[in-house]
């Protein structure tokens, strides 16, 4: 498959995520997991709320979701009782690095914590969902400076706000597609925010593929993910706003 390159990219995150079971995990492994992996990820732990519902741990405290972050912070392992997720984020000047890339570093991150585990508790792990976000902050550097330059950069919206008597703060949006041949969904969510570095706005585009279940091999399922995200991420945005951020074909 071709390549989708952006001379200037709004994608600034991408995150590949296995949901597992393990009801023998607990906060114990967090740290006996760090030491396997310290060397790449060296900064200290970071403890965050957990991610969705851990309800065959319902008799136990909750367990925290901790990150590890390499020390120029651009990779991160989340982990957390039933999940593994990786991201590549992008910091500052960054160029983006192609999913051909991440997805091989999150495979072998992946493949690194099922080794360990089997090592420490002797039984392999259940993937029961898979799941692949990607995250673009959209600014005034990339055309954004109101709601009313949502048309110009969106190809879904038919008609401005200019016609409306009172003006627009925000919009957000929506969207659930079925990937193909039953392999889950492709949320589409449009929301506006503010950066944390300089409090100026941004409109954040998410598109998380995610599975109800585990009935293709993973590498197989990501890649479909990973087309069908770019390929939609295509059709949202006009001609237009391509050519402005440098849009090009690789082979």
């Amino acid at each position: 498959m071709s390549r989708a390159k952006f001379a200037k990219s709004p994608l600034t995150e991408v995150i590949c995520g296995i949901e597992f079971n393990a009801t023998e995990f607990s906060s114990v492994h967090f740290g006996l997991y760090w030491q396997t992996i310290r060397d790449k990820f060296p900064n200290p732990p970071l403890d965050r709320p957990p991610i969705g519902a851990i309800e065959f741990l319902s008799i136990l405290p909750n367990l925290r979701r901790v990150w590890f972050e390499s020390e120029d912070r651009k990779q991160l392992v989340q982990l957390q009782a039933n999940r593994f997720h990786y991201n590549w984020r992008r910091q500052e000047e960054d160029q983006y690095f192609h999913f051909q890339k991440i997805y091989p570093k999150f495979a072998q991150e992946w493949q690194g914590f099922q080794d360990w585990w089997i090592n420490t508790e002797g039984t392999p792990l259940q993937p029961i969902r898979y799941e692949l976000s990607y995250i673009n902050q959209i600014d005034q550097s990339f055309g954004w400076n109101s709601v009313s330059d949502h048309q110009k950069i969106f190809r879904f919206f038919t008609e401005r706000f200019d016609s409306l008597s009172l003006n627009p703060s925000r919009f957000d949006f929506n969207l659930e597609l079925e990937l193909k041949e039953n392999n889950g969904n492709l949320s589409v969510r449009l929301h506006q925010g503010v950066k944390p570095n300089d409090s100026l706005p941004v409109i954040i585009l998410e598109l998380t593929a995610s599975t109800t279940g585990t009935n293709i091999d993973d590498q197989t399922w990501f890649d479909l993910a990973h087309r069908s995200t770019v390929e939609t991420f295509l059709s949202l945005i006009t001609d237009e706003i391509k050519e402005e951020w440098g849009f090009e074909w690789l082979d």
